[in-house]
């Protein structure tokens, strides 16, 4: 059986969460919140998708955060490779904003463990949220 190589490339209009990638460079994490109907998102949309309202505001999100639950990945799908064997992705409650990041504890995470957000960039240079146990 023959394999060939499949690359799927997505041309993302990001302009007007700019923001969120800029604030990630910084070492911080924001996530929106619609104006009209109080709607939170994260990651961050422009135009909230409850109300349809374009009013959003942007909020820091900071502070200590609980994991909710969590996946193993044992074999890193194409363009992950640089992951090595395997790696946890992680979904933390903080406060109103469900936070989805690397795990970068020992072992894997526990459902209700203490966690706190932190920025970086990966191997291959793309800025992340990673989640480090408090």
């Amino acid at each position: 059986m023959e394999s060939r190589t499949f690359i799927l490339k997505h041309v993302l209009p990001v302009s007007r969460v700019e923001r969120y990638w800029k604030g990630l460079e910084e070492g911080k994490i924001y996530g929106t919140r619609c104006k009209s109907c109080g709607a939170s998102f994260y990651p961050p949309q422009a135009d909230c998708s409850f109300c349809y309202s374009s009013d959003v505001e942007w909020v820091e999100v900071g502070g200590e955060g609980v994991v909710e639950c969590f996946t193993r990945i044992q074999r890193p799908p194409q363009g992950f490779e640089f992951a090595g064997s395997g790696y946890t992705i992680t979904v933390a409650r903080f406060g109103e904003f469900k936070v989805m990041g690397w795990f970068k504890g020992e072992g894997l995470p526990k459902v209700g463990m203490r966690v706190k957000a932190e920025t970086g960039r990966d191997e291959s240079g793309v800025w992340k949220v990673y989640f480090v146990p408090t």
